[in-house]
């Protein structure tokens, strides 16, 4: 079967990989490099016949997982961080160069060979970076927000100083060599935020209205890899163009529609890079070089993890975000594979550097997502050390916080609970650890610390220790266990309302001490139970009755504890029943100048009259004498199918 065996091989590999990664608790990418490695070449058992085809369809692979990271990433999300990402990343770009020129010099490997190791490990990798903070539930932090800008543009970067190393290799340095592939690149960005983003944006407009998924699908891929090929057939990168595409799409409407659908065949094109990735490992070449390779990782790692650190604090970043650029960016770019093999083909370095190289950097793809759960616990050490950087709040209230409620996670559950508590007075804060939601919460008046609500600090900051509630919000369950685990450790009896994904994850949060668990989906399906009940025609309190026994399921232990739970439930289900509607009396309306206990409203709809606007003035003393008037507007309250007979018989008059 050829080429279909080996896709056979590689995703049922990936598959065992994927599970052994996640009964780990570590990303799946983790499991799909090991898997490579196993069904590489090198290896020996079950073996990929055709490594060159699987490696050109993994290069699809990348280039789906930029084109769908640039869906993602909008240019608007860009801003807040420019100056790091870009004159950030040119600095950082250039002291990793010099250290790899430093270490091609200790190891006698020559000027060129040198330039060409340090463009290869200068830029991070984007792909690996994206899949890690999405497994641990990071993604919209500032820090990833950081980590990716910065390896976005470090991946733009490198492009122009490949080739600019292939002009140099091929006629020397020179003027028209530097210039060509900056003009390359400046060009082709500037024609498809000129010309593509007006374009692809209609282009998706119009096969939309065709209302197929299936062509919508077929529209978004073309896009993403034509606009990839034609990238690499000016000599530019193929996941470059794929990311702008992606970058342009980000901004119409299209685009996170596109991004849905585009995630399936994204993860497994992605799998089979990572696996691909794997499989250009040599253990017998590590083995027999182990300590020049680790020697020159130890230094790249530790060297670059200092440079990014040191940029990401000489830019303003503070608290974790340093360390999480150390330890969050080690994996090496997957450009580096192209650069190393272009340098290879043109002779510019050797077989021995070459494999040095790429085992460096597929050991740093594979240490990426280990090391990434570092951050916490390294900065969790430091702080006994260091005093802590200055937690950024607003909208505080000047008394401090105490018996308050803490909402650790925001997002929209956490916005719902804050409004609820604010128009009841109940003192609140949200511990918000997106950045771009932190903006968006702070122009809306609530108050807010901007962190991660799992770190003791900023609890701390929070008033763990004083606050009634704590009510999680965030999803994955270590993440909801890490705060958890520090909330106690400083308030070991506060209460705790949490939410979780399945009857597992609700008996480990049990297990942990939490008060009451919410479960989104079940509320999600009673509401929508109530709805079609109203829409049948049955009676209120027949719907109440059955909806709250079914919820007593999930709740017993809350009816028990609070037996005032039990009224309000019933409160809610009733005030669902009732609706409010407003009916504008024109001349001709038999209501217009009778009064309301001549209307008969209440005996022949069983509508109550509750106010009446008249000339923009809001009349709520209604009593039986009030007479109607041509121009009223009639606020009747009732149940729906009430409104609805009131509205058809008197509506048109």
């Amino acid at each position: 079967m050829g080429i279909a065996t080996d896709l056979i091989i590689v995703v049922i590999a990936g598959l065992l990989g994927g599970i052994i990664a996640k009964k780990l608790n570590q990303p799946l990418i983790l499991g799909y490099i090991l898997a490579g490695i196993a069904i590489g070449p090198f290896t020996g058992g079950i073996t990929v016949s055709e490594v060159d085809e699987i490696e050109q369809l993994a290069e699809i692979g990348v280039a789906l997982l930029l084109f769908s990271l640039g869906l993602e990433f909008s240019l608007k999300s860009l801003l807040p961080i420019r100056a790091v990402a870009i004159a950030g990343s040119s600095i950082q770009i250039t002291l990793t160069m010099l250290l790899g020129v430093s270490l091609g010099n200790v190891f006698g490997w020559g000027l060129i060979p040198s330039l060409w190791f340090a463009v290869a490990i200068s830029s991070s990798s984007t792909a690996v970076i994206l899949k890690t903070l999405s497994s641990r539930g990071q993604m919209g932090t500032l820090s990833s927000q950081v980590m990716l800008g910065m390896s976005i543009v470090q991946d733009i970067l490198i492009i122009p100083l490949m080739v600019i190393m292939m002009s140099l290799g091929n006629s020397g340095l020179s003027p028209a060599g530097v210039a060509l592939p900056l003009i390359k690149v400046v060009l082709f960005v500037s024609l498809m935020f000129f010309v593509g983003a007006r374009f692809l944006p209609q282009l998706m407009k119009h096969v939309a209205q065709w209302e197929s998924r299936e062509l919508f699908l077929l529209t978004v891929t073309a896009v993403g890899l034509g606009i990839g090929y034609l990238t690499y057939a000016i000599g530019l990168s193929f996941a470059f163009g794929a990311f702008l595409a992606g970058l342009t799409l980000s901004e119409s409407d299209y685009g996170r529609s596109a991004l849905s659908d585009l995630i399936p065949i994204r993860d497994i094109f992605g799998l089979l890079f990572f696996v691909t990735i794997g499989m250009l490992f040599d253990p017998s070449f590590l083995l027999s070089h182990t300590g020049t390779i680790m020697t020159i990782l130890a230094a790249v790692l530790t060297g670059k993890g200092i440079i990014l650190a040191a940029t990401g604090r000489a830019f303003g970043y503070r608290n974790i975000i340093p360390l999480a650029m150390f330890f969050g960016m080690i994996p090496i770019s997957e450009i580096s594979f192209i650069v190393l093999q272009q340098g290879l083909d043109m002779g510019s370095i050797g077989h021995t550097l070459y494999s040095l190289a790429l085992n460096v950097v597929i050991l740093s793809m594979l240490l990426g997502p280990l090391m990434t759960g570092f951050t916490g616990p390294v900065h969790g050490f430091l702080k006994r050390f260091f005093k802590p950087d200055e937690i950024r709040t607003v909208n505080l209230p000047e008394t401090g916080l105490s018996d308050h409620v803490i909402i650790a996670g925001g997002g929209a559950y956490g916005r719902c609970v804050a409004f609820a508590l604010k128009s009841l007075g109940h003192s609140h804060i949200i511990v918000e650890p997106h950045h771009a939601t932190f903006i968006d919460e702070q122009r809306e008046g609530l108050p807010l610390i901007f962190g991660d609500p799992g770190q003791d600090t900023i609890l701390q900051a929070a008033s763990v220790d004083k606050a009634k509630f704590l009510i999680v919000t965030v999803k994955g369950r270590m993440e909801i266990l890490d705060i958890i685990r520090a909330a106690k450790k400083r308030s070991p009896n506060i209460r705790i309302i949490a939410r979780a994904e399945g009857k597992e994850d609700q008996h480990i949060l049990e297990s942990h001490g939490v008060s009451l668990i919410i479960d989104p989906e079940q509320e999600a399906g009673l509401e929508m139970a109530r709805q079609v009940l109203i829409q049948l025609g049955t009676a209120a309190s027949v719907i109440q009755r059955k909806l709250e026994a079914l919820r007593r399921v999930t709740y017993n232990s809350l009816y028990d504890s609070y037996p005032e739970f039990e009224a309000l439930a019933d409160l809610r289900g009733a005030s669902g029943m009732i609706h409010l509607e407003w009916l504008y009396l024109k001349d001709a309306n038999p209501l217009a100048g009778i009064r309301l206990h001549e209307a008969g409203i209440r005996s022949r709809w069983g509508l109550s009259v509750v106010a009446v606007s008249r000339s923009g003035r809001l009349i709520s003393d209604i009593d039986g004498d009030f007479t109607f008037q041509a121009g009223d507007y009639i606020a009747v309250v009732g149940t729906e199918e009430q409104n609805r007979r009131f509205i058809t018989d008197l509506g048109g008059k």
